[in-house]
């Protein structure tokens, strides 16, 4: 019965030990810790990302500091309904995702088709379960909050 619970805590320590090991070194514990940070491009300038989804809501994903940090969504009739987002991940191009929700009910998945190089022409694709994907285009913000035009 000793040499049985003697083994297993051997048996305990050594895995504990591998995981260790595995931790500092590991490239795919590198490549984990890559896709939780945010991206930290364009921090000076302030960009409006604007598209119209199917059903008619047209949005403004707003980028500052470096990510996007809401979207402004609009549609004749409807009061303006701001949807917060939070950095999620990057996908296997490299392109960050965002989250959030619509009206607290419908999830929001924005991509960065710019992979965090956020300029005047650049795009994202802002999904929704219920009504697809809808590609937007990105411009300097104005001081007013909406996009200057090309």
């Amino acid at each position: 019965m000793t040499d049985k619970i003697t083994q297993a805590i051997a048996a305990g320590l050594a895995g504990i030990s591998l995981m260790a090991a595995g931790a500092g070194c590991s490239p795919t514990q590198t490549n984990t810790a890559q896709q939780t940070t945010p991206p930290q491009t364009n921090t000076a300038q302030q960009f409006s990302c604007t598209g119209t989804k199917s059903n008619g809501w047209n949005y403004n994903a707003k980028f500052a500091n470096g990510r996007f940090t809401q979207i402004t969504w609009t549609r004749s009739g409807q009061p303006p309904q701001v949807s917060p987002l939070t950095f999620d991940r990057k996908n296997e191009q490299g392109q960050p995702i965002y989250r959030g929700a619509f009206q607290g009910a419908t999830a929001i998945a924005l991509v960065d088709l710019g992979q965090g190089n956020v300029r005047p022409g650049s795009q994202v694709s802002v999904g929704t379960d219920e009504w697809g994907w809808a590609r937007g285009t990105c411009a300097i913000a104005t001081a007013s909050g909406s996009s200057s035009k090309n």
